[in-house]
């Protein structure tokens, strides 16, 4: 799941909102959001991807919820997605997800969530830690890691095997 800001998030819920709040974030292997706002995932929540060999590439989707006050119905978001290797460099070129709250005048007190699934295709290099950062306004709202290791072959068979 999503890395939060610790006691900061508890108190979200209590304060009056920034721009937005990510909620969840997490991969899959499929994903999609259709029109009716619904999130539909096959294979998701884990943590680690095994790779038949390294260097080489993986397919999979990083899916993420972004939640809304009252305050910004109507008003247009960006989030940069960010993959970054274990020393911090970048692995892909950063991805914008821009979006807006829509919908009746809410209430204060009020949210709207809206969820994201974007499909990212890197070449892995090493195995090891990744991490998917997600920033907004030049701050980081939360960071899903990705531990990715290179699958080990499995041991021979005897030739002879005892009866």
């Amino acid at each position: 799941m999503v890395a939060l800001r610790g006691a900061a998030s508890s108190r979200a819920r209590v304060r009056k909102y920034l721009r937005m709040d990510l909620s969840f974030a997490f991969f899959a292997d499929s994903a999609v959001v259709p029109p009716d706002g619904k999130l539909y995932v096959l294979g998701g929540g884990f943590s680690a991807l095994s790779m038949a060999s390294l260097p080489g590439r993986a397919a999979f989707a990083v899916v993420a919820g972004f939640r809304f006050s009252a305050a910004d119905v109507g008003q247009a978001h960006q989030v940069e997605l960010r993959l970054i290797d274990a020393q911090g460099k970048l692995v892909l070129a950063p991805v914008t997800l821009q979006f807006q709250a829509a919908g009746a005048r809410l209430v204060p007190g009020q949210e709207v969530s809206i969820s994201t699934v974007t499909v990212l295709q890197p070449m892995f290099g090493e195995p090891g830690l990744y991490t998917t950062e997600f920033w907004t306004g030049g701050s980081r709202i939360g960071a899903v890691n990705l531990t990715v290791e290179e699958r080990q072959a499995p041991a021979p068979v005897p030739a002879e095997r005892p009866n």
